[in-house]
């Protein structure tokens, strides 16, 4: 069977870790949530991050159309929450019997995530299978130290500090 460049992108992107997040909003019907991996940071000026969503969710359209919502980062002990908002285990409401309080603006913040940035959407785009959603950051906070989640390799793992920390940026040249 011959291999297609979809399948050699899949591999590749297995290799390459990346931190574990679940996206929230809050809609008529209540909070709602999906686990995201694809998350980066785009901009400084003005602040804008951003996070793909596959357009086979059935919350696609949820957060294509959200006016803003919150990427909690989640922390090593919260794989049952990623597993939850990923539609693996768990209730059909996955914020039932899930702690949980508004940000600033009003976006659900998960009890025990390590960090949380809140957004205004800013702009929204094609991306073939996936919709590029663009946030404006209106917040964003550290809330505790745990080790953050990390995906790598199709299982869940965490990092490790190095043994001597990266020296201050104002003395790499």
């Amino acid at each position: 069977m011959k291999e297609t460049l979809q399948d050699s992108l899949k591999e590749v992107m297995r290799i390459y870790p990346q931190g574990v997040t679940v996206v929230t909003t809050e809609t008529p019907d209540g909070p709602k949530g999906i686990t995201v991996s694809s998350f980066t940071s785009v901009s400084l000026s003005p602040p804008l991050v951003m996070i793909s969503v596959s357009k086979a969710s059935i919350l696609h359209e949820t957060f294509a159309k959200a006016a803003r919502f919150a990427i909690n980062f989640l922390a090593d002990d919260q794989k049952s929450v990623s597993d939850r908002f990923a539609g693996r285990t768990g209730p059909q409401d996955k914020f039932e019997s899930l702690g949980h309080r508004a940000a600033p603006n009003g976006s659900p913040i998960i009890d025990g995530a390590r960090a949380f940035i809140e957004c205004d959407c800013w702009r929204v785009y094609e991306g073939g299978d996936h919709s590029i959603i663009v946030g404006k950051v209106v917040s964003a906070g550290t809330l505790n130290g745990k080790k953050p989640l990390v995906y790598y390799s199709q299982q869940y793992t965490t990092t490790e500090m190095a043994e001597y920390p990266a020296p201050p940026s104002d003395m790499v040249r």
